[in-house]
């Protein structure tokens, strides 16, 4: 076996802007890692459309079959237009979350022969079921890959949050690591742009600068039982989507004009995200900011002023462009498996021991 190897990440996020594709160089025992290439791919708009259904649990079974497969084909599609511009040794493919109750049950779609039959490699993917099968969440599995990151940068008392759907933290403090999914990112603010027919997001947070959050609102939607939580936790569409908002926001929230609605929603993120910081002793001196939520620039804005005096700045300073760090995730994830080392971190998942992630198409 090779000791050094590159593979192929492949990530498409809940809030489904984009399949991101991340070639990086990593050895056997994690001394260098490197990000080589980074490539986005839209997802045709009917495609995307039944992604969404399914994700709110509004297809059929034999629709979810045929999505599946769907998928696949795309990834392969993909694949085929990259091997003229990079090479790989393997593949690590998350899929499309469609479902996700952690500790509970999880389900990512996009067939894996597909991507095997472009590129003749071997392909890992179902990454979060050995967690969720020895008692772990199925999330979060960044941390690992995030530490060899950090400590390749000399990083101390640093964390790194990804603002995707879904927002997560990773603190990596060396006597009391720590890693959870906050809550909302772009979830929210995405659903109801779409909902209002507005397009699929708020571009730079445009809309939201343009009005002002209602403050009494937020603290009800900071209400919601996943708040309190303790970690390890982990969320998904199944707690935070459009029910979630006209359930708590009601009559309330559908008075306010569109700006002071998106103002109100990108609040509920960034109070949420500076108030799990709150809560961790102690604080790290600063965050690497990554996901499709970095370039909305009222949220930014308006985590920066929420969490006051900690540094806030992008995983690019690092080398890591913002939107390549999810799908590099997942080709190390994939390298880890590859090289039959055991990864993630029983601690913040909360399973009963460690476990090899991922299975084999080959």
């Amino acid at each position: 076996m090779k000791k050094k190897i590159q593979a192929l990440g492949i990530m498409n996020g809940t809030s489904l802007d984009a399949i991101d594709y991340a070639l990086i160089s990593v050895n056997h025992d994690f001394s260098t890692l490197k990000l080589l290439k980074h490539w986005q791919k839209k997802i045709p708009k009917t495609l995307k459309a039944s992604l969404l259904a399914a994700a709110q649990d509004k297809t059929s079974t034999y629709e979810l079959s045929r999505l599946h497969f769907d998928l696949g084909r795309l990834y392969g599609k993909h694949l085929k237009s990259l091997k003229d511009k990079a090479r790989w040794d393997i593949v690590g493919l998350h899929g499309q979350t469609v479902f996700h109750e952690g500790g509970s049950a999880t389900t990512q779609i996009g067939h894996p022969g597909f991507c095997h039959e472009a590129c003749g490699k071997p392909i890992y993917f179902d990454f979060r079921s050995a967690d969720i099968v020895v008692g772990g969440q199925g999330a979060p599995f960044a941390p690992f890959f995030q530490k060899v990151v950090a400590k390749n940068h000399g990083l101390k008392r640093a964390a790194f949050h990804n603002l995707g759907g879904i927002s997560n933290l990773t603190v990596l403090d060396a006597k009391s690591p720590l890693a959870f999914d906050t809550g909302p990112a772009n979830i929210l603010m995405d659903a109801w742009m779409q909902k209002c027919g507005k397009g699929s997001f708020d571009r730079g947070g445009q809309l939201a600068a343009q009005g002002l959050p209602d403050p009494l609102l937020v603290n009800e939607f900071l209400a919601h039982p996943y708040f309190v939580k303790k970690a390890p936790k982990s969320t998904g569409r199944e707690d935070f989507n459009l029910d979630m908002i006209e359930q708590w926001g009601g009559l309330r929230f559908k008075r306010l004009s569109f700006s002071d609605q998106m103002a109100t929603l990108a609040e509920i993120t960034a109070l949420s995200v500076a108030q799990a910081y709150q809560k961790i002793k102690p604080q790290p001196r600063t965050i690497y900011f990554y996901g499709g939520g970095v370039m909305n620039d009222y949220l930014m804005m308006r985590i920066r002023f929420n969490l006051g005096d900690i540094e806030v700045r992008l995983t690019d300073d690092l080398g890591w462009p913002s939107q390549a760090l999810e799908s590099a995730t997942f080709a190390f994830l994939a390298a880890a498996r590859h090289f039959n080392k055991k990864v993630h971190l029983p601690k913040m998942t909360g399973a009963k021991k460690a476990v090899a992630l991922g299975s084999l198409y080959y």
